[in-house]
């Protein structure tokens, strides 16, 4: 269920320019802004793998009795029995609760990135507009009084 080589290099790259950029930014309130989401979701990283190491058996095991009991639910379709595969193979049904185990701790870590990825575009692109304003009074006010271009005494 991961996505496509080319989505998550894409998505890798973007958190990683961002990132490089928010290293830039100026404004203190903004930069302590970036240090507290660097903190909140490294934190939220390393709880969630802690908790993947810890609860990887148990959630297997809920995985696979769920894939047994969808297995042996009564279904609407009307094969016979002897055409299709089994769906109470052991080991298959293991391998797809750990697949499934695995692949939900990636979406959580995805979901994570995500949301870093969405508050430091956010926190980079006010900054850019900030610095882009910051000598722009400064400048209008040196026009507005430059004395070498008098308009009324030409």
């Amino acid at each position: 269920m991961s996505l496509p080589i080319d989505q998550e290099l894409r998505r890798i790259f973007e958190l990683a320019t961002l990132r490089r950029e928010a290293q830039t930014i100026q404004s203190p309130r903004q930069w302590r802004r970036v240090q507290d989401l660097k903190v909140r979701c490294q934190d939220a990283r390393v709880k969630e793998k802690d908790l993947y190491a810890a609860r990887y058996d148990s959630r297997v095991e809920a995985r696979r009795r769920q894939l047994i009991a969808e297995a042996g639910a009564q279904r609407r379709e009307f094969k016979p029995f002897w055409g299709g595969a089994d769906r109470f193979n052991p080991a298959d049904l293991l391998r797809q609760a750990q697949r499934d185990v695995r692949d939900a701790h990636e979406r959580r870590l995805m979901v994570i990135d995500e949301y870093e990825r969405r508050q430091l575009k956010e926190v980079v692109e006010r900054s850019a507009g900030e610095n882009r304003m910051r000598g722009v009074a400064r400048s209008a006010f040196a026009r507005a009084v430059d004395r070498r271009v008098r308009p009324f005494e030409r």
